[in-house]
């Protein structure tokens, strides 16, 4: 029986999730879940939950923390009836949301759960290669998107993983709009040859060095980059890529301050963008799937997501989107995160 600690966006890990196939069992805990799958090897490729690990009795956990000289736990009641009943050394307390790097390095982390079981984390989100390509990369500018590394990760795990390994089918990832090149940087740390497009492909050709450099960098992967204006047809000579993985543009900057009318404005750029971009990459009969993101104005009507759901229909394939909004505080417009696949294909 294993254990996940789900992040801000628990829709979105749960859809994530789905990709191991797992049996739910019922969870007190808020945040976390706890399920059984026949596919536990899959949970080490996908970094969705903020902690996920094994579930164990209280009467199993001295054998195995025998060992172990520092412990991680949320509450020092817990820790202290450990010290007196199983014997750890020495323990110290962690917000369940947060990694302790000398836990994590050092000892074992134990989550407290229902009647009597325990979490022993074994798997950590990744965070050291989200910042590194999120904040360390030396070409970005804020007049391009700014797709965090981990949303990028969400959507390739939402289909990627799952299908390289039922279909054993070797995958390519092409990304539309690079921009600054983060999602073809994540694919390459995954094991995927990737391609990268934009009209402006500066940044991305700029960071390249430098992830080449950097101990994340997969080198029996490719990664290229191309300059193109997906608002007009895919060139002829493109090769059959297997997926998109992407964030359009978000378009201008919207605030709560921010007028009605300039809000119907960004929604319309918006809309004829993106009826832009399916229409080019569905009809070029390349891409049979695509994972991308839509713009999504909180607090507004969001007329444009009905008009692209058209748009999809009309050119013979089908869009399911997941209802959680990927949304940071201090932002108005959010993701909408999308599938969008041939019609007739699962």
């Amino acid at each position: 029986m294993y254990f996940a600690i789900l992040g801000k966006h628990p829709q979105i890990s749960l859809a994530e999730l789905q990709k191991i196939k797992p049996t739910f069992y019922p969870s007190s805990k808020k945040g976390i879940v706890i399920f059984e799958t026949e596919i536990p090897e899959w949970l080490k490729l996908l970094w969705w939950s903020i902690k996920t690990g094994k579930v164990v009795a209280e009467k199993d956990l001295q054998t195995l923390l025998q060992e172990v000289k520092i412990i991680g736990i949320q509450e020092e009641a817990i820790g202290k009836h450990f010290k007196r009943t199983i014997g750890i050394r020495r323990f110290k307390t962690v917000k369940i949301n947060h990694t302790d790097k000398e836990i994590k390095e050092k000892g074992k982390e134990i989550i407290n759960l229902d009647n009597g079981k325990y979490g022993i984390v074994e798997q950590y989100q990744n965070i050291p290669l989200y910042e590194s390509i999120d904040f360390e990369k030396p070409g970005r500018s804020m007049s391009m998107g700014m797709m965090p590394a981990k949303l990028t990760h969400i959507l390739i795990n939402i289909w990627i993983q799952a299908t390289t390994i039922i279909q054993n089918e070797p995958i390519t990832i092409y990304d539309p709009f690079c921009g600054s090149g983060t999602t073809n940087f994540l694919a390459n740390i995954l094991g995927y040859n990737t391609v990268g497009s934009d009209i402006n492909i500066t940044y991305a050709q700029k960071n390249l060095p430098w992830r080449q450099a950097t101990p994340f960098y997969n080198q029996d992967t490719s990664i290229d980059f191309f300059t193109h204006d997906i608002t007009k047809p895919i060139p002829n000579n493109i090769s059959n890529w297997s997926i998109i993985i992407t964030e359009g543009r978000l378009g201008p900057i919207i605030t709560k301050r921010s007028n009605p009318d300039d809000v119907r404005k960004a929604q319309q750029q918006i809309q004829k963008l993106y009826t832009d971009f399916f229409t080019n990459i569905i009809k070029s009969d390349l891409f049979p799937t695509i994972i991308c993101t839509i713009p999504r104005y909180i607090g507004y009507d969001n007329t444009h997501e009905q008009l692209l759901q058209t748009t999809i229909n009309s050119l013979g394939y089908d869009r399911k989107s997941i209802s959680e909004i990927y949304q940071r505080e201090d932002q108005q417009v959010g993701r909408k995160i999308c599938i969008v696949t041939k019609k007739g294909k699962k």
